[in-house]
């Protein structure tokens, strides 16, 4: 065998392929890691999770990962908590968190030392104060929302009246900012000035027995929702926060069918948020004037793209803002699906 030289003393592996008539087997660059995000929902009891979790799904599959939507079966602090640490536990690739109760969720992040993953909120914030434990948020502009809900209603009201506003959980700050904006709006003050209970501002006064809180229960909703309008017959307006009482709709029927003339003549107005399935049919039928619908599916995939953009060493903005849609009884056949 012939001797192979080498100038440096040393042979080289290019060289001493060549010299031996080798082929070198080509370098591939290791495959992309597929990744596991888990978004933790506050409870999986409506049709607007369905929406988000198919977002979720499909902003992970375009890059190969894993989502994971998951919530308690319903609304419930601790067992909230417990599967934020039951995930962090099988060491999922990033968290999006709904906060239901954000204060103690907040005590429960700041109390997780060595959280090396990326964190956000999603639908649900923490408190401004503990906004500095995520890196950004993704959802509603809360505020404006129920700003908007307001507005239709005064359109159709203009003097004002007696107002009955319904929101889930007391402490939710996606609602209770969304009450504030429906408050301040009918009150005719802005955000640095809020209102608090409306006891005749610009003509807006709420009646005994109101604001409503649901905790988040379609059963309740419905039941709240035939009980104020048998306690309050001459109700001017209704404003829900979501749509948790529409999520029921034989229940609704039943109930607003009994004031059917009034909500006819505009005597009495009915504001809903969200505009899932269940609820356009409501609106199409008269049943409701004005529904300000979400964009979930929107939250669930932008969620799920700026978790995968955190874990690539990324920056994202402090809030994506996923928007909302006004829909009308003549828009009920299209309005909420695009």
């Amino acid at each position: 065998m012939r001797k192979i030289a080498a100038s440096s003393g040393s042979i080289s592996l290019l060289s001493l392929a060549v010299a031996l008539g080798l082929a070198l087997a080509p370098v591939h660059k290791a495959e992309a890691k597929e990744k596991t995000f888990a978004l933790i929902e506050k409870g999986l009891m409506d049709p607007y999770g369905a929406k988000m979790k198919t977002g979720c799904d499909k902003a992970a599959a375009e890059r190969g990962d894993t989502c994971v939507y998951i919530g308690p079966s319903q609304a419930d602090d601790s067992a909230q908590v417990q599967i934020f640490k039951d995930e962090l536990t099988k060491g999922v690739d990033g968290i999006a968190l709904a906060a239901r109760n954000p204060k103690s969720m907040a005590r429960f992040i700041a109390g997780v030392h060595d959280l090396k993953i990326p964190l956000i909120t999603t639908d649900s914030d923490l408190l401004p104060q503990d906004a500095k434990l995520r890196t950004t948020f993704v959802g509603t502009d809360n505020y404006q929302f129920g700003a908007t809900l307001a507005r239709q209603v005064m359109a159709m009201k203009p003097k004002g009246g007696t107002v009955c506003i319904q929101s889930g959980t007391p402490g939710a700050l996606n609602l209770d900012t969304r009450v504030q904006g429906v408050r301040d709006t009918l009150a005719g003050v802005d955000r640095d000035h809020p209102a608090s209970r409306l006891t005749g501002q610009n003509g807006w006064t709420e009646p005994a027995g109101c604001p409503l809180y649901n905790m988040d229960d379609i059963n309740t909703a419905a039941q709240q929702l035939n009980d104020t309008i048998t306690a309050h017959p001459d109700l001017d307006a209704l404003i829900a926060v979501g749509g948790w009482a529409q999520y029921a709709p034989t229940a609704y029927r039943k109930a607003v069918g009994r004031v059917i003339d009034r909500i006819r003549s505009k005597a009495f107005v009915i504001a809903f948020g969200d505009a899932e399935a269940p609820q356009m049919p409501l609106l199409k039928d008269g049943l409701s004037h004005v529904n300000v619908g979400q964009n979930p599916f929107q939250i669930g995939y932008r969620t799920v793209r700026a978790l995968q953009d955190l874990s690539d060493g990324k920056t994202v903005p402090p809030t994506i803002d996923t928007g909302f849609v006004v829909c009308k009884p003549e828009q009920a056949d299209t309005c909420g699906k695009q």
